[in-house]
């Protein structure tokens, strides 16, 4: 078997692993892009900057559900394509309404320019609309595209956004560093992104209306999927509060420095786990709807859901135990406390790109009340623990609390979707322990690598690390395609 024929193996099915691995393909150079980026850019702008365009970034995320009240999530649910392409149309039309909207509160309602100005935003708050419809058009055209299984389209998009955000970044930077130059790279990776979909939209929607656009279809579509701004959008803005909650904590405890340490550390493991994350969901959402019509819904989810563990847990276990010396080796030693974050909340980033795909159960089975109610559950939980740890005055404190709370919410949610799929409880919990055995010897050799003190001996440790974990799960797939290649010929 060819490397990657074992590649593609990881992933299961063909039907499913194909087009994710053209995804991942996209996002692999993506993150490359980024990351080979960010150990200038971290150099080029200082905590600070970083912590106030993560900020107004933080705002995007929250907003996101509420901009298009989550009529996106229903175009993939209708079999016939001229629903669809309504349902498309009305989730760029409620956010083309929604951003503007919000640009008029922030421009000129007092309530609002004194909140950002109290926490010396100021100007910044003005780029927030715009990043908002930036981002939510490139994504809600994701989305459309991945109905159309347009999945090359996606991964050169995600190139260029990546592309396309970092030269920006990186030239605003060198003219002269401010939080201005993180937030347009932010706005113009979108933009650009969304330019490169524009032709294969455009397409795909004119054939699959075969007509003019009708109000009364539109109107339909938001009627028909009514729980999705009722029960699914109330759900993502609590779950995108639950992730971004700290982001909005530190700034009203601490400065902007510690707001800058804390999210660069947070990003750059959240960033590259959610790529992962974010090219399985396009996928699952498609082939979940058609294998619970199958009745072979509990088998995928528990496939996909094993493969997403697989592939998160050595850089999440890596960065537990040597982050620091990670940070310190590649970024600088200013970044050495936000690798040091990363020992409390890397298992509640880990969690939460893993639960991410699998919280489309809910609306393959149409669950959005019970959604909601989870999403609530979580939101108290995060919320405390935030709040005790703003209080102690110690943002390690915080951190602390946080990925307690964060880990042991994400994984009760865990448990419950796949319980909902008809996964067993053995079955959901199968693969922590086999991945966790798996590298447990390589987190030894790596610990011992940090009592020399040098970064970079940490960092070549975890490098070999990566390679020797790479090796285990070839060995360990060839054997599974072995095995089931025999089962198949003992039923021949």
């Amino acid at each position: 078997m060819s490397i990657k024929q074992r590649i593609l193996g990881l992933l299961g099915d063909s039907s499913f692993r194909a087009p994710v691995i053209k995804l991942l393909s996209g996002t692999g150079v993506a993150f490359l892009i980024g990351y080979l980026a960010k150990i200038v850019l971290l150099r080029i702008y200082p905590a600070e900057y970083w912590g106030i365009a993560d900020y107004i970034v933080t705002w995007v995320t929250i907003l996101v559900p509420l901009s298009s009240l989550r009529y996106e999530d229903a175009l993939m649910l209708p079999e016939n394509r001229r629903t669809s392409a309504h349902a498309y149309l009305l989730a760029i039309s409620t956010v083309v309404i929604s951003t503007v909207l919000l640009l008029v509160l922030i421009a000129f309602f007092p309530p609002v320019i004194e909140f950002f100005a109290e926490r010396e935003i100021g100007r910044w708050a003005l780029f927030l609309p715009l990043a908002l419809f930036a981002n939510r058009v490139a994504k809600i055209s994701e989305l459309w595209l991945s109905r159309q299984e347009s999945f090359g389209t996606i991964s050169i998009g995600q190139i260029v956004q990546s592309g396309s955000m970092t030269t920006i970044r990186v030239t605003s930077g060198l003219i002269g560093p401010g939080p201005g130059g993180l937030l347009w790279g932010f706005i113009g990776g979108y933009l650009l992104s969304t330019a490169s979909y524009l032709k294969r939209v455009w397409n795909t929607l004119k054939d699959s209306l075969q007509g003019p656009v009708k109000k009364q279809e539109l109107n339909y579509v938001a009627r028909r999927y009514r729980k999705f701004p009722l029960f699914t959008m109330p759900a993502a803005l609590l779950s995108a509060l639950i992730t971004r909650m700290p982001f909005l904590a530190i700034p009203e405890f601490f400065d902007w420095e510690i707001m800058g340490q804390f999210s660069q550390g947070f990003n750059v493991l959240f960033v590259p786990l959610s790529l992962l994350g974010s090219s399985v969901a396009q996928v699952f959402f498609v082939r979940a709807v058609e294998v619970n019509r199958a009745g072979k819904l509990a088998q995928f989810s528990a496939n996909v859901h094993g493969r997403l563990v697989l592939m998160s847990i050595f850089p999440v276990s890596i960065l537990m135990v040597a982050g620091g010396d990670i940070f310190h080796a590649l970024f600088g030693a200013e970044w050495r406390v936000s690798g040091d974050f990363l020992l409390w909340i890397a298992p509640w980033i880990m969690l939460s790109i893993v639960a991410s795909p699998m919280t489309r159960l809910f609306d393959v089975l149409e669950r959005q009340k019970l959604e909601f109610i989870t999403v609530f559950v979580m939101f108290i939980v995060i919320l405390g623990a935030v709040y005790l740890g703003g209080q102690s005055g110690d943002i390690h404190q915080l951190v602390l609390y946080l990925g307690v709370g964060g880990t042991l919410v994400r994984f009760g949610q865990i448990i419950l979707l796949l319980k909902l799929s008809g996964t067993s409880l053995r079955d959901t919990l199968s693969p922590y322990f086999k991945y966790t055995l798996a590298v447990a010897p390589i987190l030894v050799g790596v610990w011992f690598a940090t009592t020399f003190d040098s970064p970079w001996i940490s960092t070549s440790a975890a490098a070999l690390g990566g390679l020797l974990f790479a090796a285990y799960v070839f060995i360990a797939e060839r054997s599974r395609s072995r095995s089931k290649a025999s089962e198949t010929s003992s039923d021949a």
